[in-house]
């Protein structure tokens, strides 16, 4: 029975904790000609947000740019060092003028000569810093503006209120975790 009671108290408190160790990553990026691979002189700039999805199966983007030389052509993100030009590892499936948004499944990558090798691969380029977004034109087919990609602290992530609604669930909370440990002081230390 003890055990048992033990078992359920960690249980609760466990269900109970946030999903901080499963929270999504996220990653920006500011974009310019200038972080081109030769640099390039042109007013156009964007912002790239790409997430990590919480169970890693998928990366998403919102991508947002003004002042191109003329119609996005295609977006991307790239393999490759903020100092190389690299090839696309996740191809956006659309661009507008003003933006692109969506997703990737980890099922849908092939790799290919130059890439990592397998999904894995890709989000450790992701994490770190080996990657970046480029928005493509006619008049700048390589690339008009990219951005290297780095990860936004785990705070700005994940909203945490310092004050519950209620008191409740902490009030739960010590009473499950002060039960549990008066379970596990009588059943392991006081035997």
């Amino acid at each position: 029975m003890k055990r048992i009671t033990a078992l359920v108290a960690a249980a609760l408190l466990l269900a109970a904790l946030p999903g901080a160790a499963l929270a999504h990553e996220v990653f920006t990026a500011k974009m310019t000609g200038g972080a081109e691979v030769p640099p390039i002189t042109v007013d156009a700039t964007g912002k790239a947000t790409v997430t990590i999805a919480s169970d890693a199966s998928s990366v998403s983007w919102k991508v947002t740019y003004s002042g191109l030389t003329g119609d996005a052509a295609a977006g991307h993100i790239h393999f490759g060092a903020a100092d190389a030009a690299g090839p696309v590892m996740i191809p956006f499936a659309a661009v507008t003028n003003s933006g692109s948004s969506g997703s990737f499944a980890s099922g849908d990558y092939a790799g290919g000569d130059g890439l990592p090798a397998d999904w894995a691969g890709v989000l450790d380029a992701i994490r770190g810093g080996n990657a970046y977004v480029n928005i493509h034109t006619a008049a700048n087919q390589p690339g008009e503006i990219r951005g290297q990609l780095a990860g936004v602290p785990a705070t700005d992530t994940l909203p945490i209120s310092p004050i519950p609604a209620s008191p409740a669930p902490i009030g739960f909370l010590i009473a499950v975790g002060v039960l549990g440990l008066a379970v596990g002081v009588r059943r392991f230390v006081l035997r």
